[in-house]
């Protein structure tokens, strides 16, 4: 009984990740696409993660380097979600990092990481 109520929780938790991980995914491809504007080949993607090491500044600061005309997600809490794309871009392999809310439902901020 024990052996079948882990492995329960453990698939729930399975299935709650590859949920997560695709939100993460459509929400930095949306965010590409329409605001970036960029044609890409994605090549990986990391797993989703969080981090309270972002700091407000931080947060306008990587806004500024994107430029003032993108739309971003509000910022609602401290924690915030990443998850890393590389991609191919005009015949170039670049990587950025994409931070959102918990819920995924939109970019805060983004760094290139070239």
């Amino acid at each position: 009984m024990f052996n079948k109520l882990i492995l329960g929780c453990s698939l729930l938790l399975l299935f709650a990740s590859c949920g997560q991980q695709q939100q993460a995914k459509s929400a930095l491809k949306d965010f590409m696409d329409e605001e970036l504007h960029r044609d890409v080949n994605y090549v990986d993607f990391s797993s989703v993660d969080s981090t309270r090491v972002i700091s407000d500044s931080l947060v306008g600061a990587l806004r500024l380097r994107g430029g003032r005309q993108l739309r971003y997600a509000p910022r609602q809490e401290k924690t915030l979600m990443h998850i890393r794309a590389s991609y191919v871009l005009q015949g170039d392999t670049l990587s950025t990092t994409f931070y959102m809310n918990k819920d995924m439902q939109g970019i805060v901020a983004f760094k290139d990481n070239h």
